[in-house]
């Protein structure tokens, strides 16, 4: 299983611009192959901070997912809105455990 962590930020006043685009891309990426967990939070202690968790079966769905046309669309958008920053971490999970 392959674990995304990361984070975008906007300015704050930019972020209800980020809502919709945001929207489209969790409905759409939800529908992919191999996507088990795609998840979009808003920082509630650090306005305009974007949270990303997602869970993908492989590297392959993953960079799959990298080509469709809803993260094309996704990735112009955010270049339109502004991001100040990114970070973005995908890893591969060998193990787990419930807490």
């Amino acid at each position: 299983m392959i674990l995304v962590i990361g984070h975008l930020r906007f300015a704050p006043l930019m972020f209800d611009a980020v809502r919709p685009h945001a929207r489209k891309m969790l409905e759409a990426t939800r529908k992919e192959d191999g996507c088990l967990l795609y998840v979009f939070a808003e920082d509630l202690l650090e306005p305009g901070v974007l949270r990303i968790s997602e869970r993908w079966e492989s590297w392959d769905a993953l960079k799959a997912h990298g080509t469709v046309p809803h993260m094309i669309a996704w990735r112009a958008a955010l270049k339109e809105i502004g991001v100040l920053d990114r970070e973005v971490v995908a890893y591969e999970a060998t193990a787990s455990q419930a807490t």
